[in-house]
């Protein structure tokens, strides 16, 4: 009879733990959500300069503003900031086709080249172990930090 009355004390035990904690995550998500959730501001790297063997600058896309960061080994610290630019409108152009083209009247389909620079496109290992450009990088990092100045 000991094992048992000792068995049930334990299991007693843990379930008053179990709804302890369960009643504590119930208040605090409460009172989270009665406070309003804070919003979610999504963080893009925009470019990256290295001013020194430890230090460098780097340009920020905080959702509606851009920030401008100094970046050392000891922390971050804000350097300049500004309201982000609207997204560029796309460019298009209207062309004039004259029917009196013989190459129209071949009935080939007409080629239209976007105006502006054309992003490379994405392979699925873009950014990965074996994309090249992540090499360049590390090994331009590397040798960053080995220049004796």
């Amino acid at each position: 009879m000991d094992t048992a009355e000792l068995l049930l004390r334990s299991i007693g035990g843990l379930v008053a733990v179990l709804g302890t904690v369960w009643v504590l995550v119930k208040v605090v998500k409460a009172r989270q959500g009665a406070a309003g959730a804070a919003p979610v501001v999504r963080l893009r790297v925009l470019a990256r300069a290295s001013v020194g063997r430890r230090a460098s600058v780097v340009s920020v896309d905080a959702g509606d503003r851009v920030l401008l960061v100094g970046v050392t080994d000891e922390g971050v610290r804000l350097l300049a900031e500004q309201p982000a630019l609207p997204a560029p409108k796309p460019v298009v152009e209207r062309v004039e086709l004259d029917p009196a083209d013989p190459t129209l009247a071949t009935g080939a389909p007409v080629a239209v080249v976007p105006v502006g620079p054309v992003p490379a496109p994405r392979t699925g290992t873009d950014g990965s172990l074996v994309d090249p450009a992540v090499w360049r990088q590390v090994v331009g990092t590397v040798r960053e930090w080995t220049v004796r100045r």
